[in-house]
């Protein structure tokens, strides 16, 4: 169906999607959570709710908030009345700690923040003289000066707040990954947020009777398009906390699930596990993979009795290229131009290249609103990423005869891992933080589920020793915890050009050596949890 074309501007928002569907079917099922079940209406009217009580607090229009909160049914309430007031909603991954979170917290000039209790004290680590805000809302035990989050809940008038809002206002800011800098807080307006929703529904063709599965943090881009798609298709949402492979097909099958995102390394992650009589027998109609591994794509498709769609794009630049429900499967590609954009392969002066021949993605749409709206704080990042009237994306890829794009490499240094977008430079800068190291450099190293790992060389200081297991627990007390490597090399020096630049490509191209240390196979373990040693070890 053509959801993009049939929403007019004004209803171009999440929340405004939510009031038209509550208005035309209150008491149709909009997700499922645990096991909690929200109406169309009764959420609507809860957000309401909640909306007009964080005004009273002084939280309005324009008002930037930092959440720091793990998915719940409380979230979702909290979101929705952030976009119904006009504020700016910060999601935060909630694996941020130290100077990577302070970051975040001054870049995006959050004066608000909303937090579940566990967060206090990690945003008491990036700010040991107090976090900036002029109002904190905590959900669970609160501190003297704080609000209760239940104090949202409070009775107040639950009818729609009809504030005039436009669909061209931030709605939000979410941080992406840096590569020669810090991450890169890109804004987000209303209508760009909401059309990423409407064209994962054309894409995945979702319609009334589909369940979307969003396993997906809010922090990422994703939770928040599955959302706004399964209110545009006028389907339903399961809603959960976090995937598990081993519970995934019981499930798909306890809900009736239609369509979910692979991202990262999902798809390679349910193909391996032992081939079942049962495995044809689901719901699931749709996966969207990103990536679509090639290897796999035919066995899942026909082991799993469904159609795999695929797209490229980014928090900054939309879906440009996708290949449909609908459409032919040519192996390897990330699918053709998107009707609402113009895309081109360009070389290092903007120049369009030739048919096969790899260059740089660039971006642009052919309608208003369709890509982020810049990097908050960052103007120059900004001007030298929209440079000639497009959005270059850092990605290498190239176009055959027929149209199909093909995703080649990054022309950044970025790493990749289990759907998370890691910043080589952020690692660096923890990683150089131990006193032994002299300099750090990363690099992304292959994965065996599909995307990639994070590897680290070292040169040390004169008169310093390091274990690499040493420095693992260094980085996991730094950084967050999808950062932390999983390969580790002690070296004498890296190669380097004739003005002593690290040769990174040089680094990735030799590959792993002999004396890389890799923690997995050394037996330890990072969980969101906490770093597991091996047997007869000990973490410090």
């Amino acid at each position: 169906m053509d959801y993009l074309n049939r929403t007019p501007a004004a209803q171009a928002m999440a929340h405004a999607l939510l009031e038209r569907r509550a208005a035309e079917a209150p008491d149709a099922i909009f997700f499922s959570f645990l096991d909690n079940t929200a109406t169309l209406g009764g959420f609507n009217r809860t957000a309401n709710r909640v909306a007009r009580n964080l005004e009273s607090l002084g939280v309005k229009h324009g008002t930037h908030v930092l959440v720091l909160m793990d998915t719940s049914v409380e979230y979702m309430h909290l979101w929705f009345a952030l976009s119904k007031l006009g504020a700016v909603e910060v999601p935060v991954n909630t694996a941020y700690r130290g100077d990577l979170l302070k970051h975040v917290v001054t870049t995006s000039r959050a004066t608000a923040a909303i937090m579940d209790e566990r967060f206090g004290e990690v945003l008491a680590g990036a700010f040991p003289d107090g976090p900036p805000f002029e109002l904190t809302i905590v959900k669970g035990a609160v501190a003297d000066g704080n609000v209760p989050f239940a104090d949202l809940y409070a009775r107040n008038d639950e009818t729609n707040l009809r504030r005039p809002l436009r669909h061209d206002e931030i709605t939000g800011i979410i941080f992406t990954s840096g590569t020669t800098g810090p991450s890169k807080g890109v804004m987000l307006s209303h209508n760009y947020l909401t059309a990423y929703g409407l064209m994962y529904c054309e894409i995945n063709g979702l319609a009334e009777d589909d369940v979307v599965y969003n396993f997906l943090p809010f922090f990422h881009i994703a939770a928040k398009f599955l959302t706004i798609a399964t209110l545009a298709s006028g389907g339903r949402m399961r809603l959960q906390a976090r995937l598990s492979i081993s519970g995934f097909w019981d499930e798909v099958r306890r809900h009736g699930i239609t369509n979910f995102l692979g991202v990262g390394g999902v798809c390679n992650m349910l193909v391996s596990r032992p081939p079942s009589p049962e495995d044809a027998n689901t719901s699931i109609r749709t996966i969207y993979a990103v990536p679509d591994p090639a290897d796999v794509h035919q066995e899942i498709e026909y082991r799993f009795g469904c159609r795999m769609t695929t797209v490229y794009g980014s928090t900054e630049v939309g879906l440009p290229l996708f290949r449909g429900v609908g459409d032919a499967y040519k192996p390897g590609s990330c699918g053709r131009i998107s009707p609402y954009y113009e895309v081109q392969v360009v070389d290092e002066n903007d120049e369009p290249v030739p048919v096969g021949i790899s260059g740089e993605i660039v971006v642009r749409p052919k309608r208003p609103y369709l890509i982020g709206s810049g990097y908050i704080g960052m103007p120059e990042r900004t001007i030298k990423a929209w440079r000639n009237l497009w959005l270059h994306t850092g990605d290498r890829g190239h176009v055959d005869e027929d149209g199909w794009f093909f995703f080649d490499d990054r022309a950044s240094d970025s790493i990749r891992r289990r759907g998370e977008n890691i910043s080589s430079f952020e690692v660096e800068l923890s990683v150089a933080k131990h006193p032994a190291v002299a300099e750090a450099v990363a690099v992304a190293a292959p994965s065996e589920f599909g995307e990639e790992e994070v590897r680290v060389l070292v040169t040390l200081r004169e008169g310093h020793s390091l274990r690499p297991e040493e420095l693992l627990q260094h980085c996991y007390r730094q950084m967050a915890y999808f950062m932390v490597p999983r390969f580790i090399d002690v070296v004498a020096d890296f190669p380097r050009t004739p003005t002593a630049k690290v040769e990174k490509y040089k680094i990735r191209a030799t590959g792993l050596g002999p004396e890389t240390w890799d923690r997995e196979a050394a037996g330890w373990r990072v969980t969101r949890d906490g770093l597991v040693p091996p047997p007869g070890a000990r973490a410090s």
